[in-house]
């Protein structure tokens, strides 16, 4: 296991295209909710290079109203109520049998119906869930489990044994809010810990939707891969998406709706991924232009590669940065990694103090500091 990109509506040709030539440092790929049909050609060409695809059903958005929920497998016009739904055998199973029959043929896991998790209870459900979907399939079962950040250590422990006397092997954690720019290091510590009590059970773990967080994780040990989408997907914020989804969806005069998903130019030099107005901006620059972009493929070829074709790029960068992890001997990782963070937290104070405009806001160094520090500090202790 290693890196899994999740695929927008608009993602499946770029990625199609990657892996029929390029795929080291990719062990999955994650199919679009409701755009999945249209997403074969991507599928086959994961199954044919032995990556495995999977689904995302997004239920964890379903106990709370919005205004784009339809196309969700289980959706049915109202929220539901977990509480409801933990005592009800028959409501869950009619829920695991809408995920299953949305899943295309082509899928190698199974992904079962999820929500996020704030206690007990919920933890209890989402286990249920898992469960009675494995009894329906005969794929593996790879549950999604969404979990606050600094989550409470006992209910960690009991869902790991419980999850593991299941007989799941493999999972997906998400925490919230994690892998934006301004976390500190107690909450990726709290993470890692989480990831680890998962581990020591036998399970393989992915730290889904998570950028520089979940690579930091990966390149430590504490998990066994890491999702991010095509440029967006490199965090997790489930308030923040659940407040999304209750707003209007902006229309163009024809009513039609505007636009899509944010997705921006990944930047391996500062380890970030910006809007394509201010990645233009930086690139055009002949100052920091190389230490900014990209050599790989195509991006090799062109001035502004990048932003060319955003979407192979970011895969090829990404994909690049993690072939080299793997590449590199267990006990240099940590070392490889700090590197990549260091010079990319040197790089972002550079553009802050000499190359950024006036409207543009500062790029970010907390979360960056908070995974060097924490890796020195790791570093240190296996020394000692």
């Amino acid at each position: 296991m290693s890196l899994e990109f999740h695929l927008n509506a608009q993602d499946h040709l770029k990625v199609e295209d990657f892996l029929s030539r390029e795929h080291s440092g990719v062990s999955a790929i994650v199919l679009h909710t409701k755009s999945a049909k249209h997403q074969q050609g991507a599928a086959d060409a994961a199954v044919d290079k032995g990556i495995d695809v999977l689904y995302d059903p997004r239920t964890e958005r379903l106990d709370a109203p919005g205004l784009t929920l339809d196309g969700i497998p289980g959706y049915t016009g109202e929220p539901y109520d977990l509480a409801v739904l933990a005592s009800n055998l028959g409501a869950r199973q009619k829920l695991v049998d809408a995920v299953l029959d949305a899943h295309p043929d082509s899928v190698t896991m199974v992904t079962p119906p999820h929500f996020m998790v704030r206690d007990e209870r919920e933890g209890m459900l989402n286990l249920a869930l898992a469960e009675a979907t494995a009894l329906h399939t005969d794929l593996p079962v790879r549950p999604v489990l969404t979990l606050r950040a600094r989550v409470n250590q006992e209910l960690i422990n009991r869902l790991a044994r419980d999850y593991a006397s299941a007989g799941i092997s493999s999972i997906e954690l998400r925490f919230t809010p994690l892998g934006g720019e301004n976390d500190g290091i107690q909450k990726v510590r709290s993470a890692f810990a989480a990831a680890d009590v998962f581990r020591e059970q036998g399970m393989r773990v992915v730290l889904g939707r998570s950028g520089n967080v979940g690579q930091a994780g990966f390149a430590l040990g504490h998990v066994d891969g890491f999702s991010v989408g095509l440029g967006q997907m490199e965090h997790v914020n489930h308030a923040g998406d659940i407040s999304r989804q209750n707003r209007p969806p902006k229309l163009d005069e024809d009513g039609k709706r505007k636009g899509g998903a944010w997705q921006g130019v990944y930047l391996p030099g500062i380890a970030a991924t910006l809007s394509m107005k201010r990645a233009r901006a930086l690139l055009e620059h002949s100052d920091v232009r190389t230490r900014l972009g990209c050599r790989i493929d195509a991006c090799g070829q062109s001035l502004l590669g990048p932003l060319d074709d955003y979407r192979s790029h970011y895969m090829h960068a990404r994909a690049a940065e993690v072939a080299n992890l793997l590449a590199t001997p267990e006990p240099w990782r940590a070392k490889r990694e700090t590197d990549r963070l260091t010079r990319a937290i040197e790089l972002r104070e550079l553009v802050n103090s000499s190359y950024r405009a006036d409207n543009d806001p500062q790029l970010n160094t907390r979360t960056l500091r908070s995974l060097v520090d924490g890796i020195e500090e790791e570093r240190t202790s296996a020394v000692a």
